[in-house]
């Protein structure tokens, strides 16, 4: 019989006073936390042996190891590389989006003369020439084509040939929302004539794509613009200058300056930092954007 305890905070306790077996005043120290968690084993030990018996474990039917196999294949499935599953869905989707040729039609131009400090450029205009066999929006994945009208007579402008000439590649995003192919024009925001036909005028060959931007969505309201879609767009727009080197009538593809501003700066920067990137390799491949260098 426990006459009087003190119980530290620690749980110990440390003065326990009783009356021992021989009549004997008895005085312990004796560990309270010990004491709980030996009865609360214990307990969990003899609860099943008092009221219940242990049972063998089933053996399984052939009807669960058929329907556990079938879980394990669904299991596989839904594992399946990322690469094949994005093959797949690309293979479902040319059956509904139509399909571009990825070669430049170099018959189909208009000839225009805009003025630059007083002076003639006289140009061809490839417009609207989709870059992507597979665009997710048309409008929005194509490009501007324009050549100095010299190169076309064997001329050189600014020192620069129809072999030799630079391609300047600007994208007209801003803020990650689409952008729209850019056009020469005489009249900037800023005043005096856009980026696009100063370059023109210096003999560069000028290759405008639109892009894709994070506001873009269809009739249904499925955002079709948001990341990655700008850059793959962007390294689309050069892998089809650089498939069609052959076809372009001047512009040498080993010189494509990119260009941007706010946003459109982050990304002419992106891509010059991500060329090649595999990373990006299965949208490209959905776009069927096509096989070359970025």
């Amino acid at each position: 019989m426990i006459s009087r305890c003190e119980i530290l905070n620690n749980g110990v306790i440390i003065a326990v006073k009783g009356i021992g077996e021989d009549g004997s005043e008895r005085k312990d120290r004796m560990n309270l936390k010990k004491m709980i968690v030996s009865g609360l084993i214990f307990g969990l030990w003899a609860v099943p042996l008092a009221g219940t018996s242990l049972a063998a474990a089933p053996v399984p039917t052939p009807a669960d190891i058929a329907a556990a196999e079938a879980a394990a294949a669904a299991a596989r499935e839904s594992a399946k590389d990322p690469i094949k599953k994005l093959q797949e869905e690309l293979d479902a989707r040319k059956q509904l989006v139509k399909e571009y040729s990825l070669n430049l039609d170099v018959k189909k131009y208009t000839v225009q003369t805009m003025q630059v400090n007083g002076q003639a450029v006289k140009f061809r205009a490839y417009e609207d020439r989709v870059y992507v066999k597979y665009p997710v929006d048309a409008d929005y994945e194509a490009m501007n084509i324009y050549i100095p009208d010299a190169y076309f007579s064997g001329e050189s402008v600014n020192g620069y040939t129809a072999k030799t000439a630079p391609i300047f590649l600007p994208n007209m995003v801003g803020g990650y929302m689409p952008g729209e192919a850019g056009t020469p024009s005489e009249q900037d925001r800023h005043g005096g004539a856009n980026a696009i036909l100063m370059a023109l005028s210096r003999g560069y060959v000028v290759a405008a794509p639109a892009i894709r931007g994070r506001t873009l969505q269809t009739s249904d309201g499925i955002y079709t613009g948001k990341a990655p879609a700008l850059i793959v767009d962007y390294k689309a727009a050069v892998r089809y200058l650089r498939y069609n080197k052959d076809r372009l009538p001047a512009g040498d593809t080993e010189k494509i300056i990119s260009d941007g501003t706010s946003a459109g700066g982050a990304l002419s920067a992106l891509l010059g930092a991500t060329g090649n990137s595999p990373d990006y390799a299965p949208y490209l491949a959905e776009l069927g954007a096509a096989t070359e260098r970025d």
